[in-house]
């Protein structure tokens, strides 16, 4: 089997297991509207394959290309790609990644958002800006997951097996269970979204059940999701430990947007 159909066979795969877990709103009680319900590809390493919304055909994606509600995307082997999105925040995704972006939902008079992007594979980091009122939000999401910030920098690494570990670089990130049970449209979107629950601390030092569990993930600090939904209790972890290409590449790419 040749290099270029094992990776048509990837990214097919890919996109395909996305459409039955797609994110549902962080704040269901924020209602807004789109400012133009646009992203922009600012960097393109190697090669991505855009699926649009309501169409079966895959594309190359290029550079400064705009992304909008419901594009669902997967990055090739040796690939890397970064996105603005509305709100001003950038987010990155590593070789072998697949997401869809659920929701771009950006209204500066009225200080809300709705911004959500859900991963089923693959590694993402987000530089999140802070959002004057914080009202609405912005979430990540897995299949077990959510994770829900305001202004932040944290990474997201979920597994083939739908594990996950969230690991906080700077702020604080909610990471939330999410349900597994609930009822999906034709379209993959959730029939009735879900509240994420208000931030409040569980008590371990041991797995807390999947029924359900918050945590507020503090600066350095990170936390594992298992295969099963279940969650451990955030721990702290060292930079030294945490060095890699990664890692080096998004820190020296978030130095030129704090310049």
């Amino acid at each position: 089997m040749t290099g270029l159909i094992k990776r048509a066979i990837f990214v097919i795969s890919c996109i395909a297991l996305i459409w039955p877990y797609h994110v549902f709103a962080a704040d269901d009680a924020v209602k807004v509207k789109s400012k133009g319900g646009n992203a922009l590809v600012t960097r393109l390493e190697g090669t991505a394959f855009l699926l649009k919304k309501n169409t079966s055909e895959l594309s190359r994606i290029l550079r400064g290309e705009s992304l909008t509600d419901g594009d669902q995307v997967t990055t090739d082997a040796d690939s890397r790609i970064e996105i603005k999105l509305p709100d001003n925040s950038t987010i990155r995704f590593d070789e072998e990644t697949t997401f869809a972006l659920t929701s771009l939902a950006v209204n500066e008079k009225e200080k809300k958002r709705d911004v959500n992007v859900n991963v089923v594979i693959g590694k993402t980091w987000a530089n999140v800006t802070s959002f004057l009122g914080n009202r609405g939000g912005f979430a990540i999401t897995t299949k077990t997951a959510v994770a829900g910030v305001r202004g932040t920098v944290y990474r997201v690494n979920v597994n083939k097996d739908n594990s996950a570990v969230v690991k906080v670089y700077w702020g604080e990130v909610v990471v939330s269970h999410r349900p597994l049970t609930s009822t999906y449209d034709a379209s993959g979107k959730l029939a009735q979204p879900l509240k994420v629950p208000a931030p409040h601390p569980v008590s371990g030092p041991y797995p807390v059940s999947m029924e359900e569990w918050t945590f507020i993930v503090k600066t350095m600090n990170q936390i594992t999701i298992k295969q099963d939904g279940t969650a451990t209790e955030p721990e702290q972890f060292k930079p030294e430990d945490d060095t890699n290409d990664w890692v080096v590449w998004n820190q020296t790419l978030d130095k030129e947007i704090a310049r």
